[in-house]
């Protein structure tokens, strides 16, 4: 099998074999820096037509239109990234070779599912969000992804932010919803930084606190909304050490007690809000 998936900053793919009862094997991988949809696209292109595979998985930002039958299937639309907007990603990965079974989700659900699916047997819901160059949020509810009218777009809900923060946010369609206020490029105009200095902050700086309770927001959102029985926390700026740990704490802070269950109101929050197991 082929995987793509298509990040703000880079794109990844790789090729894999799964025997009965395994876990996927990695054969081959390659990164790619995410510049512009022709030359992006034509290097993932190039490097799968080069191999040979028996069925393709495409995950990308979005929002993208997951709907088979749709005349825009398979197509990055309305993102808020420059340059990316109605961009057909499968017609680009796809058109002119010999056809395979392909599935097409966003980034955000595609690690949802493989996160469900190391849950206990009798979970039946998993919620993952990155933070990251963007952010987003993937579900799995009822052991399928959620798609509905589209697909979900957490990262573009507005959530209470710290009476302190003047901060007016980014989002070219919102202003400050979650990604315009806490998404990387966010995280670095507060601090002053550019985005790709923001690993060079101390963990003490205060911009890490803002982050936290900004992600809790979002965590306390998807708890009162969807009650998923896990939320994994991935993306490029959850790599900061400590963070993790301020949103658990940030989160329990948030539900004052009104979710009467363990994993959000004792230290078992620890294994509520969790990294990515992959």
């Amino acid at each position: 099998l082929a995987a793509v998936e298509g990040g703000g900053t880079t794109w990844r793919v790789a090729t894999g074999r799964r025997d009965p009862g395994e876990d996927i094997v990695v054969l081959e991988q390659a990164v790619f820096d995410t510049t512009t949809p022709e030359e992006t696209l034509g290097r993932v292109r190039a490097w799968l037509d080069a191999r040979t595979f028996d069925c393709l998985g495409v995950a990308t930002f979005g929002p993208v239109d997951p709907r088979r039958g749709s005349a825009t299937y398979g197509y990055i639309t309305s993102t808020p990234k420059p340059g990316w907007q109605d961009v057909d990603v499968l017609g680009a990965l796809c058109s002119g070779r010999a056809p395979v079974p392909v599935a097409f989700d966003t980034d955000v659900n595609a690690p949802a599912l493989y996160e469900f699916r190391r849950m206990h047997p009798d979970a039946t819901s998993c919620a993952y969000i990155t933070v990251g160059t963007g952010i987003g949020v993937g579900l799995v509810v009822n052991g399928s992804t959620v798609h509905g009218m589209l697909h979900p777009e957490g990262g573009h809900v507005s959530v209470p932010r710290l009476e302190s923060d003047t901060y007016p946010g980014q989002c070219p369609f919102h202003g400050g919803c979650i990604e315009g206020m806490y998404a990387s490029s966010a995280l670095a105009a507060r601090a002053g930084v550019d985005r790709r200095e923001l690993n060079t902050l101390a963990d003490e700086d205060a911009v890490w606190d803002v982050a936290a309770y900004g992600i809790a927001q979002l965590c306390a959102t998807l708890v009162y909304t969807v009650s998923p029985e896990r939320i994994v926390l991935g993306g490029g700026v959850m790599q900061r050490p400590g963070l993790l740990a301020k949103v658990q704490s940030q989160l329990r802070e948030l539900l004052c007690g009104y979710v009467q269950h363990p994993s959000v109101t004792t230290p078992a929050v620890a294994d509520y809000v969790v990294a990515p197991a992959h």
